[in-house]
């Protein structure tokens, strides 16, 4: 009789003891589980929060450095297509080069830095839709009281070797071009009288044209062929999306603002 009694504590004991080293075993696996589950779910929240932007900001007013931030055009431009992907903006300085590599040893979404499309590139990266087309303003010497172009017409028109690709052959074919190498050394020209007018992209003119009142017109503007694009890697999934985000931008009147915003200018 002891001996059953000593058996059935036993017994029952042993019972305890199991559940015990159960319940133990159910409460690590539940806390285990659960500190990966939240440090997934932390990761998930982490992956593609920020969005990261390669730029140089070299190249006023679409980015240059101000106060130790990067401004400009296309930070702005950007900075909408994050908040509309509800992402956080990280601009990251680098230095773009006409080789069109995008830097390897930094993460990078995509770069947007005034980049021309260029189609013998496409095999390297691929660009967004063209976000901003290049326009020329045809500058005179205020005092030279030259109201229309027509005016200029057969006379002396300066222009740099390097833009001139980007306007219509038929256009220029109106004017006598003198051809220049520095923009330094053209807008002398034109101070000097050496030529009547020049053209000037139109960052570069509403510079000229904000910084000098009253000493230079603006007779025309005039859209080129040179239009730039954001770039991404091959095959980069955010492509589509980032298209999507420039044609709402464009319809809903945002891309108007940004762009009056930087290239209004009274002449």
């Amino acid at each position: 009789m002891f001996l059953n009694f000593i058996q059935k504590n036993k017994n029952t004991s042993l019972f305890f003891i199991y559940v015990i080293i159960a319940g133990i075993i159910i409460f690590l696996l539940l806390n285990s589980g659960g500190c990966r589950t939240r440090d997934n779910a932390g990761d998930i929240n982490n992956i593609g929060s920020n969005l990261m932007v390669g730029c140089d900001p070299t190249y006023p007013a679409f980015e240059f450095m101000e106060d130790g931030n990067v401004e400009g055009f296309d930070i702005d431009i950007a900075t909408e297509i994050a908040s509309r992907m509800e992402k956080d903006l990280e601009i990251v300085q680098i230095d773009w080069e006409s080789s069109y590599q995008i830097p390897g040893d930094i993460k990078l979404d995509m770069v947007i830095s005034a980049i021309p499309i260029l189609p013998d590139k496409d095999d390297i990266v691929d660009f967004s839709i063209p976000y901003f087309t290049m326009e020329y303003m045809l500058i005179v010497l205020d005092e030279a009281d030259i109201k229309i172009k027509e005016n200029m017409e057969g006379g002396p028109l300066g222009i740099l070797s390097s833009e001139e690709k980007y306007i219509d052959e038929d256009y220029l074919l109106n004017f006598e071009v003198e051809r220049y190498n520095d923009v330094v050394i053209m807008i002398d020209a034109l101070k000097n009288k050496d030529i009547g007018g020049m053209f000037l992209s139109l960052p570069v003119g509403v510079n000229l044209i904000t910084g000098n009142t009253g000493i230079y017109s603006v007779l025309e503007v005039v859209k080129s062929s040179k239009e730039f694009g954001i770039v991404f890697s091959e095959g980069s999934t955010l492509k589509e999306e980032v298209d999507s985000i420039l044609e709402e931008i464009k319809e809903d009147g945002t891309y108007d603002e940004i762009y009056s915003k930087w290239f209004d200018y009274e002449s």
